[in-house]
């Protein structure tokens, strides 16, 4: 091979390699003398050498050794970065593992040892002062940091003392030491009502010395009330007869250390029995509620009460009466309950009163018409001679409610202001009634249209009664009077309910929309407005609802004066609810538009767009409920002059 020759001398520059290379000699600009000889090599090993020399000559580095081999700097430095990398994160795995394995108050804690005890009465007495200790205490090797305290307590447990005192039922205790404990103590009493569940709870967030998170012991303690201080017993006679009067007593006391505030009594009668009178005076018209005077410790109180069983009852029959408490927010809490039985020995003579063909309470409208029906019936087995039945009646308010001047009587009985009375003069029968035998009484007396000026939102109520008089019996003189049971009748608010479908507004404006009169496979759009109207009584819970029949659909398009409209997917019905609609407002309507597109079955017809309209409420003022309907809407639209004659489907 021809002997290369020495490269060209080249212009110094600056080297472009990594710095740790920047160290390399700069390459001479004279040109290199020739290089000394070496000893002679085989051949081919000589060759490759010349190659090589030739090679690094032209780039500079013909006098590098070509014997060793050198590692490049920057593989070394990185290797080094890497090497403490790794010895360090090893070096602190160890570090943390020492510190976590051998660290003396880690190794030991755990919690289990932090206690908290509830410690008190579990059955305690409704009405009684009671006592309870929550006891905490740190088991553990190590202290415990910003330890507090937080109880939860029943809406029926009164709270009246804490030793020592906190705030919003929560006590910062701080440091407990290991082995130290301290307590709280809760003193109160519950206004419970009989068999009712309870739970004292308490939870003690702590933080363990060398912690950083929080822990919490939570202690539950299940409490019962069973009892109570208060004493209650009822007292009745064993037997009676219907018509003879009888005394009710109840007795109640305080049997606890404090004074009894807020109690309530109250009767429960069975069928049949009429209170008419009350000692102390009863909180309510129907002699069934008191609300009792402050009751000091170890003292009683006493409530009489006097009346008959009706003509109609008879057997075992129970008067029942329950001591309760008003506790915090309204509510009444059962304390204790008592009852007691009388035997009524059924009487001949039977008497009845039907009014409007009930014999219960019942809301009527002004303007109405009472039809009532007197029956009587002698059960016994002896003839009863010189009776005479009287329909007693009583109003509320005082003032004019019946029309007497419209009263219908056939049977022509003598009136005394409200009271109407029938002899064996007026009916033959009423001189002797064999066993077995019965009869009737029936009359009509209309209700005023509307309430006397001043006495609209009043209470108008019209109860009424039977009064019978046996002369004799068997042929032997007696003189009981029996009393059938009330009934009364109530004049509910003059609620109303107009339903109307329309095309055309009053003002002859379009607010349908579509062919008029519809017509097969096309949709025509027509306006529906209810409108309630109601001024005598405040009423609540409203709701008013209609089905929406096949082919009709709600569009979404309304306007509400006030409460929620909403269609019913399930049930297919618009349905307008209201909480509430005071005297203050007289009337409230909503508006909906539907749209009707009619199916070749119903060419040539009217359809109907809206099924019937049922309204119904709550009357505040005699809790009965309203109820009044409006019937189905058609294409028809009856109401609506303009759309006249244009409701037959084509």
């Amino acid at each position: 091979m021809p002997r290369k020759k020495a490269a060209p001398p080249i212009a110094p520059v600056e080297p472009a390699v990594p710095p740790a290379a920047a160290a390399t000699p700069a390459v001479p600009t004279e040109p290199a003398p020739p290089p000394a000889p070496t000893p002679a090599a085989p051949p081919k090993e000589k060759t490759v050498e010349k190659e090589l020399k030739d090679i690094y000559s032209e780039l500079g580095d013909e006098g590098r050794d070509m014997t060793t081999l050198e590692q490049a700097s920057g593989s070394t430095a990185k290797k080094i970065l890497v090497g403490l990398t790794v010895f360090f994160a090893a070096l602190a795995a160890v570090a943390w593992t020492g510190f976590f394995m051998f660290s003396p108050g880690r190794e030991k804690f755990s919690g289990e040892k932090v206690v908290v005890d509830i410690q008190g009465p579990a059955e305690p007495k409704s009405g009684a002062k009671v006592d309870y200790k929550i006891v905490y205490k740190n088991g553990e090797s190590i202290p415990l940091g910003t330890a507090v305290l937080a109880m939860r307590l029943p809406k029926d447990f009164a709270l009246s003392e804490a030793e020592p005192a906190g705030e919003n039922l929560e006590w910062k205790i701080g440091s407990v030491a290991p082995g130290k404990e301290g307590a709280i103590e809760l003193h109160g009493v519950f206004t419970a009502p009989l068999k009712t569940p309870h739970d004292l709870q308490a939870i003690l967030t702590y933080r363990p010395a060398d912690f950083n998170s929080e822990f919490q012991k939570v202690t539950t303690r299940p409490i019962i009330i069973n009892d109570s201080v208060y004493d209650l017993s009822i007292k009745t006679p064993e037997k009676t007869l219907p018509g003879e009067k009888v005394t009710v007593t109840a007795e109640y006391g305080n049997g606890g250390a404090a004074e009894a505030k807020n109690l309530v009594l109250r009767f429960e009668y069975p069928q049949g029995f009429i209170p008419d009178a009350a000692n102390p005076k009863a909180a309510d018209d129907g002699f069934s509620t008191w609300n009792l005077p402050t009751l000091a410790p170890g003292t009683n109180g006493k409530v009489t009460v006097t009346g008959t069983f009706a003509s109609e009852a008879k057997g075992e029959l129970d008067i029942k009466a329950e001591l309760l408490l008003k506790a915090v927010g309204g509510d009444l809490a059962l304390q204790k309950n008592a009852s007691a039985a009388s035997t009524v020995i059924g009487g001949e003579l039977v008497t009845a009163l039907i009014m409007n063909g009930k014999t219960g309470d019942q809301a009527v409208d002004f303007g109405d018409t009472l039809r009532l029906a007197l029956t009587y019936r002698n059960t016994g087995d002896v003839l009863l001679e010189d009776v005479s039945l009287a329909l007693v009646f009583e109003t509320e308010p005082s003032s004019k409610v019946l029309l007497w001047n419209s009263l219908k009587d056939p049977e022509g009985g003598v009136r005394d202001g409200s009271k109407l009375t029938w002899t064996k003069k007026q009916i033959s029968a009423l001189g002797s009634i064999k066993p077995g035998s019965e009869g009737s009484i029936d009359i009509e007396v209309p209700i005023l249209p509307v309430p006397q000026p001043g006495t609209e939102q009043a209470l108008h109520k019209v109860s009424a009664w039977i009064e019978a008089a046996v002369g004799k019996a068997d042929g032997v003189a007696v003189s009981r009077v029996t009393k059938s049971q009330p009934v009364a009748a109530k004049m509910q608010s003059d609620s109303s309910l107009a339903a109307q479908a329309r095309y055309f507004d009053a003002d002859q404006v379009p607010v349908g929309t579509g062919p008029l009169p519809p017509k097969v496979g096309e949709t025509t759009v027509y306006r529906v407005t209810w409108k309630i109207a109601n001024t005598l009584h405040e009423l609540s819970d409203l709701k008013v609802g209609a089905a929406l029949p096949p082919n009709v659909m709600w569009t979404g398009q309304s306007s509400v004066d006030a409460g929620t409209l909403r269609f019913d997917a399930g049930s297919e019905r618009m349905v307008w609810t209201l909480n509430r609609m005071p005297t203050s407002v007289k009337a409230l309507q909503v508006h909906f538009d539907v749209s009707f597109t009619p199916g070749d079955d119903q060419r040539g017809k009217i359809a109907t767009i809206l099924e019937g309209t049922a309204f119904e409420a709550i009357d505040k003022v005699t809790a009965f409920s309203v109820l009044v309907a409006a019937p189905p809407l058609t294409t028809m639209l009856d109401g609506d002059p303009t759309a006249e004659g244009k409701g037959r489907v084509e």
